[in-house]
């Protein structure tokens, strides 16, 4: 049985085509994108109220559905980015893949709380341990599929490198906004998430260099 078993898992259990992962992936990705809207209803206006007040009233919601559509499409485009290079597969990986999809999916639901209680702990904490999970388990994909021999050979061990330590900026820069939201403001932990766009440029260019040019 055993051996049987062991069969079974090397036939099954991992493979060089992962164009279902992808396209599987692909979908989940879209259909999470537009649940993100669904929350943004017009709603019930009072006398007296306004198409301006009622606008100004989704603000908080058109924040929370702009920030989380980035985070999913930036996320999507990470993954799609990997699957170039990453040409096999097996049930670990897949297991990731999974979890990944799981926390994509989960994503409105965090998107919603925020805009319904901005600047609240408990919404600002879940939004930002998600949007961290999220890049984690990017990392943990990349690094498994490196370590297992998925990776195409084309990715020399520096641009593995330099990957995985794009992907650890955002786990720290939400990682300390869940500190300051809980020891210090929930919306200062809102506005810390900017510090991503300059801080991801600073990261992507130090260390790096023009490959050398080859000796007439």
């Amino acid at each position: 049985m055993s051996t049987l078993r062991a069969r079974y898992a090397s036939i099954f259990g991992h493979g060089r085509m992962t164009e279902r992962v992808v396209f599987f992936s692909d979908a989940v990705f879209a259909i999470a994108l537009t649940l993100l809207v669904v929350d943004l209803r017009v709603p019930e206006v009072d006398n007296g109220e306004t198409s301006g007040d009622v606008i100004v009233s989704l603000l908080p919601g058109f924040m929370a559905y702009a920030i989380s559509f980035a985070v999913i499409a930036l996320n999507w485009n990470g993954h799609h980015r990997k699957f170039r290079v990453i040409n096999g597969f097996d049930s670990r990986l897949i297991q990731l893949n999974f979890v990944l999809l799981f926390l994509v999916a989960f994503t409105p639901f965090p998107t919603s709380l925020m805009s319904e209680y901005p600047g609240e702990v408990p919404s600002v904490v879940l939004y930002a341990v998600v949007v961290a999970m999220l890049s984690v388990v990017q990392l943990a994909m990349w690094a498994y599929a490196w370590r297992r021999g998925l990776v195409d050979a084309i990715v020399e061990p520096d641009m593995y490198r330099y990957v995985r330590r794009n992907l650890l900026v955002v786990p720290i820069v939400f990682g300390i906004s869940i500190l300051i939201a809980l020891f210090w403001d929930a919306t200062i932990a809102m506005y810390s998430w900017l510090v991503l766009i300059p801080l991801t440029i600073i990261v992507a260019r130090v260390g790096t260099r023009k490959p050398s040019q080859p000796a007439d």
